[in-house]
């Protein structure tokens, strides 16, 4: 079977998908809570975005993928997983009549030296990095890192995949980015151990490595915007952005957006430095802090989201000292409580389930309790409710919808 005739169904049923009532509701929901506006319930997400491709052979069976061609199998994956999600699972995520797929690079970004990864080949497995500077930082080595887009080569694949489709669906690009994680970058030059030691025995030098990689971020983003790089895809509305990244879902557009240019200012970057959990607060904010708030500078509408799996609640004054921080990631190793009071709702508190609770054990009873007693720490802060960092369904598919339910009944009680 053509693959256009594989995609049709697909197709058609996110389109109806995308058309029921409670779609544009949902919408209005994460775009008011987004923005700190007051709204008529608490959003809840499922992260399936993260779910390891293996995983979804329990929802779909084995060799599931119809599809010949690379890109029409990477466009049949993305709507079968968005359609199976839409039926079973009632969580607030919003069917968007649109394909997103990453732009294509015009080469690596090339910062002088490899950063190669070593793994075990299993899709499940972990992996680890080779840092280039284990030695000792060198930044005579360092050439500031740029990404590059082939954009007749996007151009192309863009007007494949909405061949395929036939139209029926919108199709944007993902631009990739140098991120906005310097210290993460900064780890993987030289490893976690070594820049531990370094921050006490060569501080200097690790400020200049720090400054030399935020400053390629820095000019990377002013590039991106000069050419019209930006991750900010519109609803076919013109009224909300589908944000592209897991759990912030949508946004209100500026007013003027499609009368413009996009701007750097217009995307939800992702802060992060998880790498520096091994750091105290008061190193924290001298080697991570003070950077990141030379790229959070950049957003200037207050779309900054900070993330960090690992505790953060001895950080949060240096994390709260970001400009135009917007959301903040409370992993079940953060006190949602801490969070709360420290920010008394300045930001949305993004506030996760624990997974390993969820899927391996846990009740109704014993997830809804968890989920109270989120609620209760928060007390009445602005949060959104999340199941993230699903890397195993523990061979029960049906568990999202479970979980989804009982947060659902939790935001709504």
């Amino acid at each position: 079977m053509d693959d256009r005739e594989i995609l049709r169904p697909l197709t058609e049923r996110i389109l109806e998908l995308s058309a029921r009532p409670g779609e544009d509701v949902k919408k209005e929901l994460w775009a008011r809570h987004n923005a700190l506006q007051r709204t008529s319930r608490i959003p809840v997400c499922v992260s399936f975005e993260g779910i390891p491709g293996p995983q979804w052979d329990l929802m779909f069976g084995s060799n599931h993928l119809a599809c010949s061609g690379d890109l029409a199998r990477r466009i049949e994956f993305d709507l079968r997983k968005r359609v199976w999600m839409a039926e079973n699972v009632p969580d607030d995520h919003v069917v968007w009549a649109a394909v997103l797929l990453p732009a294509v690079p015009a080469g690596k970004p090339d910062w002088g030296v490899p950063v190669e990864w070593h793994h075990s080949g299993d899709d499940l497995g972990a992996k680890g990095y080779d840092p280039p500077f284990a030695a000792g930082i060198d930044l005579a080595r360092l050439r500031p890192a740029r990404t590059e887009v082939d954009e007749a080569a996007t151009a192309a694949r863009l007007e494949q995949a909405a061949e395929l489709l036939g139209g029926r669906l919108a199709v944007h690009p993902r631009y990739e980015t140098l991120g906005e994680g310097p210290f993460d970058t900064a780890v993987q030059f030289r490893g976690m151990e070594n820049i531990f030691l370094d921050v006490f025995d060569s501080p200097e030098q690790v400020h200049a490595l720090m400054a030399f990689i935020t400053d390629a971020i820095l000019a990377d983003h002013r590039n991106r915007e000069a050419r019209g790089w930006i991750n900010s895809p519109p609803d076919p509305s013109g009224r909300y952005q589908m944000i592209p990244m897991m759990r912030h879902i949508a946004g209100f557009l500026p007013p003027d957006f499609a009368g413009r240019r996009p701007r750097l200012s217009d995307e939800w970057p992702y802060v992060t430095a998880q790498t520096s959990s091994g750091l105290g607060p008061d190193q924290y904010a001298e080697f991570v802090g003070r950077y990141n708030a030379r790229i959070a500078e950049f957003y200037t509408r207050g779309t900054v989201y900070y993330h960090g799996c690992e505790c953060l609640d001895q950080k949060l004054g240096a994390i709260s000292g970001l400009p135009n921080l917007r959301r903040h990631h409370v992993s079940p190793w953060s006190s949602v409580r801490a969070a709360a009071e420290h920010y008394r709702g300045s930001v949305v508190l993004e506030v996760h389930a624990h997974p390993g609770k969820v899927f391996f054990g846990a009740s109704r009873e014993d997830m809804r309790a968890e989920l109270d007693g989120l609620l209760a720490a928060a007390a009445g802060h602005p949060l959104n409710l999340n199941l993230s960092d699903i890397h195993s369904v523990n061979g029960d598919p049906t568990t999202l919808r479970t979980w989804a339910e009982e947060a659902r009944q939790a935001a709504e009680a």
